[in-house]
């Protein structure tokens, strides 16, 4: 967090404090003088109004802490605390008998607590759905509505006689009676129509405004429900005593779901300790506040006065309520840490979580993907990615966000040993990472650490493998050059000497008879040895090379039932080690033949795509498609699984909407 943010922080934490300690001043001036004329009277109004300053300081404080909407938060903030500071200002002023001077000044801080209320309660739509007040030609609307405010606050308060038996110095003046006398017949039709004005602009803007908004339906529905219950009553004409207390209450709640389901919170916020346990302070005495007055407002309307059993009654309540104090404190805090840190306020919760997540997972290569959506979707980290040593140097497993950030690395150990890294980047705005997500980081880095190693177990096992698959093959074609293109020239040779010394002897003496004995053991040997250069890699490979073998093998299955296309991409192919090659080929034949052996097709596709780094075999028909194995795959799947396993590839085959479809990929070892 910036100098800057620090600050503002620091001054919205003190308008709180301040909304927070007026609060308790009125409270306890309320309870210590209940007896006095004028003021018991007015106990539950003047509370709610209260309790309405409060709400409003809180939605004010959440929003100028989250960095959203720092306009609409300080402008929360400055109706709340006004709306308090009124409050206190109005029942001290009561008990100290004020005079006409300090009235005039009274008068000027209800009057500013009025106009913020009413800008407030009718404007409020103008900031959606961006959190912003609207530019252009809106503009005019905003000021409108901010005239239209101070002329409604200014009757509104003049309108009052008094407070606390306080003369009110606005009510009687000419300017009143002058506003009162045009705009009275008006003022409730002007504002039914200024909030159906503000909600129509914020609608307009909703609809224009890119992107998804889901979260403003919430926000709306409750500014309708309350626009409802503030102007409807008043055209029908007839409503109970009670209703403008229950709007006042809507409202508060209306105005409570401003920053908890609007304006989500900014993920990369950290607050410390401190400012966190005040905030969660500040809203439980906020609730604690709400609680209080209405079940105080309840047993007034419900219990009759002056009976032993209502006395025992509030007794029972008020045992209750501080029973609950505590459960309720914990709930809180609980609340404002999940809110402002997700899953990461609960680091026990999520290890386990995970713990879980990989006992469910047969494959362990799921294990490095599953570490970085934790730490990802769960911690609301910006990006994590998870790197082991191997014997080829570091290699990354898994990666989710942006590997550019500058980031801290958590030690992947196993019995003893460092066997890899976890990289986390600090959230945005931030310099590194706070305490708790360290914490958190380690216990999901020393969770995941078994699997990960036994992931490097097989990895490694399987790079081993495909080693001597690759050694294995080269070595074949070496061996077979060298017998086909040394030993067998050298034994056809021989041969030939030993038939032309025959042509210079009797054909029927014992010297001829040799010769032609030897000629012959030497021409087993030569069937012999094609035998063997045949079995250690397909003759096709060796006569025509990859690209002719696969267009003799298409051409060899393919007949007047049967189309066969071949694709090569890029054609001419490039050079490919030998294992590479033996695979294409081996997968290749076997997909074929099960298209003619079994399928049923009239056209069938083989396609073989080459890149940098991998190789595609894809072979396609318009078949009948493989049938439901109830034993598990056949002996040539299993086959071109394991073809395409031993050089770390995979392997699919699957029916589409045309056909059948089998397709190997494996890396492009280069050689």
């Amino acid at each position: 967090m910036s100098e800057q943010e620090s600050t503002t922080t620091a001054r919205a934490f003190a308008a709180a404090a301040l909304a927070l300690l007026c609060t308790v001043v009125w409270v306890v001036l309320a309870l210590a003088n209940g007896g006095l004329e004028g003021i018991s009277d007015h106990y539950f109004f003047d509370g709610v109004w209260v309790a309405l300053g409060l709400t409003f300081t809180l939605s004010g404080l959440v929003l100028v802490i989250n960095r959203r909407g720092p306009g609409l938060g300080v402008l929360l903030l400055v109706t709340g605390v006004l709306q308090s500071l009124r409050m206190v200002v109005l029942l001290a002023a009561a008990l100290a008998e004020a005079g006409p001077g300090a009235m005039r000044l009274i008068v000027v801080l209800v009057l500013a607590a009025d106009i913020a209320n009413a800008f407030m309660v009718i404007g409020f739509p103008l900031w959606l759905p961006d959190v912003r007040l609207p530019g252009g030609i809106w503009r005019g609307v905003t000021a409108l509505v901010a005239a239209w405010s101070v002329l409604l606050a200014f009757s509104n308060t003049a309108r009052v006689t008094d407070w606390y038996e306080l003369p009110n110095p606005l009510h009687g003046t000419a300017l009143f009676k002058w506003l009162d006398g045009w705009l009275a017949p008006y003022a409730f039709d002007l504002f039914t129509a200024s909030l159906a004005l503000t909600l129509t602009i914020a609608l307009v803007r909703w609809w224009r405004s890119p992107g998804r908004h889901p979260h403003l339906t919430v926000l709306v529905t409750a500014y309708l429900v309350w626009a409802a219950l503030v102007t409807v009553p008043h055209y029908l004409g007839d409503y109970p005593d009670w209703l403008p207390y229950a709007v006042v209450v809507a409202g508060e709640a209306a105005w409570m779901l401003v920053p908890i389901a609007t304006f989500r919170r900014d993920r990369s916020l950290s607050l410390d300790r401190a400012a966190r346990r005040y905030l969660a302070g500040y809203a439980f005495c906020t609730l604690l506040f709400i609680g209080m007055l209405a079940t105080a407002y309840l047993s007034h309307r419900l219990l009759p006065e002056g009976e032993p059993a209502t006395r025992w009654w509030l007794i029972l309540v008020a045992a209750g309520l501080g029973a609950l104090l505590r459960p309720a404190a914990r709930f809180v805090v609980r609340a404002v840490d999940r809110y402002y840190y997700g899953e990461r306020a609960h680091p026990y919760q999520v290890v386990r979580r995970l713990a879980e997540r990989m006992s469910r997972t047969v494959d362990p290569a799921e294990a490095p993907s599953l570490l970085c959506q934790t730490v990802v979707i769960a911690l609301g980290l910006p990006a994590a990615h998870v790197r082991v040593g191997t014997r080829g140097g570091p290699r990354e497993l898994a990666g989710l966000g942006d590997a550019g950030l500058p980031a801290e690395s958590f030690p992947l150990s196993y019995e003893g040993a460092v066997i890899g890294e976890l990289s986390v980047p600090p959230r945005s705005g931030q310099r590194e990472l706070d305490r708790q997500d360290r914490e958190v980081l380690r216990l999901l880095a020393d969770q995941a650490a078994p699997a990960i190693a036994s992931l490097r177990l097989y990895e490694d096992l399987q790079v081993s493998r495909k080693r001597i698959v690759l050694a294995r093959e080269e070595e074949r074609r070496r061996l077979r050059h060298d017998l086909h293109d040394g030993l067998g020239p050298a034994l056809s040779g021989l041969r030939l000497q030993i038939d032309a010394a025959r042509t210079g002897i009797a054909p029927d003496s014992a010297v001829a008879a040799s010769l032609g004995t030897a000629s012959a053991g030497i021409g087993q040997a030569i069937t012999e040895l094609r035998r063997i250069t045949d079995g250690l890699a397909p003759a096709a490979l060796g006569s025509e090379g990859l690209a002719g073998a696969l267009r003799r093998l298409a051409d060899g299955l393919g007949n007047h039932a049967l189309r066969v296309t071949l694709d090569l991409d890029p054609d001419p192919l490039p050079t490919l080690p030998a294992a590479v090659e033996v695979a294409i080929y081996r997968i290749s034949g076997e997909a074929l033949n099960n298209v003619v052996r079994h399928s049923g097709a009239a056209a069938a596709r083989l396609t073989l795509r080459v890149r940098p780094d991998e190789v595609t075999v894809e072979a396609t028909d318009d078949g009948a498609g493989f049938p439901a194995h109830t034993g598990g795959a056949g002996v040539g799947l299993r086959s071109m699984a394991e073809r395409a396993e031993e050089l770390g590839g995979t392997f699919t085959a699957a029916n589409d909407s045309e056909g059948a479809v089998v397709r190997a990929v494996f890396p492009r070892v280069h050689g």
